[in-house]
């Protein structure tokens, strides 16, 4: 599986988690990036791959549409008084017929986030 459970440790004070009866309930769906849209020859670095977790074929990936991404990464220097930093994407549609999906963010992604993780957050509802 591409989402072992030490894969998606973060720091308790960045995740947006809500105390419910005791348990705490993510308000996000876990997801790596995969790397840009490519072919063999060219890549196009302003469309994102994502594989989201629990999103198996093309159908499930639908729900998905129009969801907000948020790549969260840290910096050396702080700014407005904390070290991570934030970038904001959405998904455009699906990739294939593996539950893959393309993702277009405001500022593209830099290489080095390739094979990290990526939160895909569960608005705006189209429900």
């Amino acid at each position: 599986s591409l989402f072992p459970p030490a894969l998606f440790v973060a720091p308790s004070r960045t995740t947006p988690d809500i105390i419910m009866g005791g348990e705490s309930c993510r308000l996000y769906v876990r997801g790596i990036i995969l790397g840009y849209k490519r072919a063999r020859t060219n890549q196009t670095n302003h469309t994102s791959l994502i594989k989201l977790e629990n999103v198996n074929d093309k159908s499930s990936a639908d729900f998905y549409l129009g969801k907000k991404l948020c790549y969260v990464y840290k910096a050396k220097t702080k700014k407005k008084g904390t070290v991570f930093r934030t970038s904001w994407g959405k998904v455009t549609r699906a990739h294939g017929s593996s539950g893959v999906v393309r993702a277009k963010f405001k500022k593209n992604l830099p290489p080095s986030s390739m094979g990290g993780k990526i939160r895909c957050m569960l608005y705006p509802s189209n429900i």
